[in-house]
């Protein structure tokens, strides 16, 4: 393909250079990613890596605003942004990342070497997080499909982490417990111990040459680690060198507190002899079996009881679970501390499924604090909740209904309040927001929506292979749409998105137009809205919109008395439309002189035709004295008529 035809398939660059080419896909530079073929147009041929966003899943802002800078061995983002699709087919967003140095360590899983892992995958990786952890970032995606190695003796690079939330695309196996139990989209950008952990799975992976537990669904996997801890449950068909089974013993430590950090891991001197024990967890002799789990522990109590919320609710309140934690566990504490939640939740106004669900949330946190927040069998870390949220409103399932409820009621902020030792987000910030959660409304979770997820698109009916995000590119699609266009540009849903998307001003006009008491209260509104829009975000003419705002506006038009005056204004109003300003065409039709002059002759009008009418009604009530004068006046006008005829035919006959 030449670079002119190239070139052709895109008339937009992200970050003002950067070309995209989705008919050249790259399979494995995205790390599992759909990834595609870009150009920078400033380096000429220079290739890089457009990674393909998901309509439905936000990628990682924070992490695009802040990595500006290169990083050795990181494919770091270089620009973001929407591209036209090839073929037009709509539009794309896409994250631009260097080229990967060679393909995926996952390409050829051989055994390596300790001193290979350490000098060429540990050293690079642990310098990357310890750079990422000075800027308070975490990167949630090490995994064997996107680690990538130029040649067997190079360091690896690490892929990107940009384009989707955070572990969304991570196996089950490449994450604690605590974060593979939770929705994919649900994990949360966690802490730099979390990258430790993935990292110590990848060394484990690369020594032994396959993916440990590869034949395990991830319920089982989550349940082997709770069972055994990490290390145990990974290593298990592993052969090991004790330097790096001591090393991946920290690395996989359960408590997050135990792992290294990344500066550390340079230091492996330093590493030796750091081991710290675990304190071991309380086990029963004898299992509680919830469905098809044999519960030995607090850890696997916990995860038992999000995988059945109904069996946990009747096992807590008929006290199954109390009398086994006395008995079995020897936990008389723990047991009290239940009964106490159990008791408040028979005592709370309401109770119902509602407080089922908040009975079991703070049974789990209480029988084990490291457990995610868990709501009516979901899983969740709170700042994945705008994640989520997006996740449910795309697939329409029951998820949306658990985001909702978990927004609207704060629930987050009462899982945290029993989570103080958490040094992570607790969620988002939601206080702009009360306003929408407190009222409600049919269109409040997709403002929310919009609001929580500012980099994913518009999704109006007419969108779906659109990439609306902005102001900006809702009057351009507008304009695209508008000669098709029926009844309204501007229908709720598309309003919702402005509200959320738009300045505070132009949401209060977005409240006036869904609170319209008629069709006409809704089509000026909409119109002024439109109007607004342009002005404040488009100023470039959009002359397709501005036909069909003169069209709607032709029945304002009516209102002029004058004919000659009307007609010369919608000729006006035609001409205005074909150069594209919204704002001159509803000046036009409130010009208020304009309308004072017409009123003004409306009214002169008005009057002369009073005084006609008056002068008709004078005659039609019968005037007597113009009568009376009338008839005098016909009659000596007859006589002399009269008169006049005799005379003649007299001096007729005398002539003869």
């Amino acid at each position: 393909m030449s670079d002119n035809t190239f070139l052709t398939l895109s008339n937009a660059l992200i970050a003002g250079r950067y070309a995209v080419d989705t008919t050249q896909s790259l399979p494995h530079a995205g790390g599992g990613i759909p990834a595609y073929l870009a150009r920078d147009r400033l380096a000429g041929d220079d290739r890089r890596v457009a990674i393909a966003v998901s309509r439905d899943h936000s990628p990682r802002l924070r992490h695009l605003k802040i990595l500006m800078d290169p990083i050795d061995n990181l494919m770091v983002p270089l620009g973001y942004g929407s591209a036209p699709l090839a073929g037009g087919r709509g539009a794309g967003y896409f994250v631009i990342c260097p080229t990967p140095p060679g393909p995926p360590v996952s390409a050829a899983m051989n055994a390596w070497p300790d001193k290979a892992l350490f000098d060429f995958v540990l050293a690079p990786i642990a310098r990357v997080l310890d750079t990422l952890h000075g800027k308070r970032l975490t990167h949630r995606a090490i995994r064997p499909n996107n680690v990538f190695q130029a040649a067997p003796g190079q360091p690896v690079t690490l892929g990107a982490a940009w384009a989707a939330p955070p572990a969304m695309h991570q196996p089950a196996v490449f994450e604690s417990p605590y974060h593979a139990m939770c929705h994919p989209v649900a994990r949360g950008e966690g802490s730099v111990a979390d990258d430790i952990y993935a990292l110590g799975v990848l060394l484990l992976t690369l020594a032994g040459g396959k993916v440990p537990m590869a034949a395990m669904d991830d319920p089982a996997i989550i349940r082997w680690k709770l069972d055994l801890g990490s290390f145990a449950a990974l290593s298990r068909d592993v052969t090991l060198s004790p330097s790096l089974a001591e090393l991946l013993r920290g690395m996989l430590a359960e408590d997050p507190d135990h792992r290294p950090l990344p500066g550390a891991l340079l230091d492996l001197g330093h590493m030796r002899g750091r081991r710290i024990g675990a304190r071991p967890t309380r086990r029963s002799q004898r299992p509680l079996m919830l469905n098809d789990i044999a519960v030995f522990d607090a850890r696997m109590l916990g995860f038992a009881l999000l995988l059945d919320e109904k069996k946990a609710v009747q096992f807590l309140r008929n006290g199954l679970i109390t009398q086994w934690l006395r008995r079995g566990v020897g936990d008389a504490g723990m047991a009290a501390q239940i009964e106490d939640l159990i008791r408040r939740g028979v005592a709370e106004p309401g109770g119902g499924s509602r407080a089922d669900a908040l009975l079991v949330m703070h049974t789990i946190n209480a029988v084990n604090p490291r457990m995610p927040l868990c709501w009516r069998g979901v899983a969740l870390w709170p700042d994945a909740l705008p994640s989520l949220l997006a996740e449910g409103i795309a697939t329409n399932s029951p998820i949306l209904a658990s985001a909702e409820e978990l927004l609207i009621n704060d629930i987050a902020g009462l899982w945290s309040s029993g989570q103080p030792h958490l040094e992570r987000p607790n969620g988002p910030d939601l206080l702009q927001y009360r306003y929408l959660l407190r009222d409600g409304g049919p269109h409040a979770m997709s403002r929310l929506f919009y609001g929580l997820n500012p980099l994913l698109p518009c999704r109006g009916p007419a969108m779906t292979t659109e990439w609306v995000m902005d102001m900006s590119d809702l009057m351009a699609f507008l304009e695209r749409v508008a000669a098709h266009a029926d009844e309204n540009l501007i229908d709720l849903p598309i309003a919702a998105f402005v509200a959320a998307r738009a300045d505070r001003r132009i949401e209060v006009q977005v409240n006036e137009l869904a609170n319209a008491r008629d069709a006409d209260s809704f089509r000026w509104a909409e119109l002024v809205l439109l109007r607004d829009l342009q002005s404040k975000y488009y100023p470039s003419p959009l002359p397709v919109v501005a036909r069909w705002v003169a069209k709607r506006l032709q029945r304002d038009l009516g209102r002029w008395r004058n004919r000659p005056r009307r007609e010369m204004l919608k000729l006006h109003l035609n001409a205005l439309a074909e150069a594209g300003f919204l704002s001159r065409l509803l000046a036009l039709v409130e010009d208020a002189a304009s309308r004072a002059l017409d009123t003004t002759g409306l009214r002169g009008a008005a009057d002369e035709i009073d005084g006609i009418d008056a002068e008709v009604a004078a005659i039609d009530n019968g005037d007597v004295v113009r009568q009376v004068d009338a008839e005098r006046f016909g009659q000596a006008i007859t006589g002399g008529i009269g008169l006049s005829a005799f005379i003649l035919m007299i001096m007729s006959a005398l002539l003869r």
